[in-house]
């Protein structure tokens, strides 16, 4: 069942990403669904910039720590 939403979404902006468990043997799949927003489909990314800080989808930030210490 689908309910619509009043809401405005940035398609450029918006990115999709998977978190897999820290313990590998909870890992449902490794293939997900496209996520489709106004009749396109969003990108899924591995790491992504959000308020300035880089979230990486293997739950560790060594990208960010890497990107300020370059920045020094």
């Amino acid at each position: 069942m689908f309910k619509e939403l009043s809401m405005l979404c940035n398609t450029n902006k918006t990115k999709c990403m998977i978190w897999n468990p820290t313990d590998k043997t909870k890992i449902v799949s490794q293939t997900f669904p496209h996520f489709i927003i106004g009749g396109l489909c969003l990108q899924f990314v591995n790491e992504f910039r959000y308020l300035g800080h880089i979230i990486s989808n293997n739950l560790s930030d060594d990208a960010d720590i890497k990107r300020k210490n370059y920045n020094m």
